[in-house]
């Protein structure tokens, strides 16, 4: 019997370090997502894992990948990427997330939004559906990663907005045990962009390799 319990315990260890080694990663953002950012952060994560879904949606804050109101349409641009099915259309219907979740079972979760949070009148109306999206990731027994905004230099994303969201999900991501990412501490506008929100395709890709560097990091563990 003792020698049962050993190989049984010895099977299960086995099997939460093959899954851990090479874990089924979800990705889900906005429309920094759509670009560098997203191939960038996707490049690194598939040296470890065989199975990476990313997901952008134009425009989407975690009330729209909550789908309370259905799925929600993106008219900006939407990419997906699992394995060699890919798509990158203008518009398309921002899948949710407890869909997702169902239907990938995965290991690592990561989320990357707060942009169009910060752009609301009032950014602090967001926490339950950050709370919520935090929440349901956890609930799935993945490991829960948030990117934060990264700097911008808008009229409508403001500084004083984007402090008070990341601060925001900062703290929700301590109380849900998620590993939170601050971009603000790895990214400032250039002066020279007119655009405010969107980084240039080089920034944006240097964004995403100080943040794939980290979440590797953060997998290591």
């Amino acid at each position: 019997m003792k020698n049962l319990f050993f190989v049984v315990s010895l099977f299960i260890t086995y099997t939460a370090q093959a899954e851990l080694t090479n874990p089924t990663i979800l990705y889900i953002g906005d429309s920094h997502s759509y670009g560098k950012l997203g191939t960038s952060i996707e490049s690194q994560l598939s040296t470890i894992s065989d199975h990476v879904i990313m997901e952008s949606s134009c425009g989407s804050s975690a009330y729209t990948w909550l789908g309370k109101t259905g799925y929600e349409k993106t008219v900006c641009g939407f990419w997906k990427k699992d394995g060699a099915d890919e798509v990158r259309t203008t518009e398309h219907q921002t899948p949710k997330f407890s869909d997702e979740v169902a239907k990938y079972h995965p290991d690592v979760v990561i989320i990357q939004l707060g942009t169009n949070m910060a752009a609301a009148e009032k950014p602090l109306n967001s926490k339950s559906s950050i709370d919520q999206l935090m929440k349901e990731a956890k609930a799935s027994g993945a490991v829960c990663i948030w990117i934060g905004p990264p700097d911008a230099n808008s009229k409508v994303v403001t500084r004083e907005k984007l402090g008070l969201v990341n601060n925001l999900i900062k703290d929700l991501a301590d109380a849900n045990s998620c590993v939170y990412i601050d971009s603000l501490q790895l990214t400032e506008f250039p002066k020279d962009s007119k655009e405010g929100i969107h980084y240039p395709p080089t920034l944006s890709k240097q964004w995403g390799e100080k943040v794939g560097a980290i979440i590797l990091n953060q997998l290591k563990k």
